[in-house]
């Protein structure tokens, strides 16, 4: 992978987790804390296309993060 590519990934990965932190902080306020944000932090790119399509239906946030 070539330095060009891991800055797209990274800012991929870095949108991904703002877009993610955004749902979830519109649906569930104030059930989003440090731990949360957290677990977003540490999600893979893939991990967070499946948590954002979550949060729609969702209706807590446990079901967001359910396996």
């Amino acid at each position: 992978m070539t330095a060009g590519q891991r800055l797209i990934e990274q800012g991929r990965q870095q949108g991904g987790q703002w877009l993610l932190l955004l749902l979830l902080r519109q649906r569930f306020s104030k059930d989003v804390d440090a731990r949360i944000e957290q677990r977003v932090a540490a999600a893979t790119f893939e991990q967070i296309k499946v948590l954002c399509t979550r949060v729609v239906s969702a209706a807590t946030l446990a079901d967001v993060f359910a396996d």
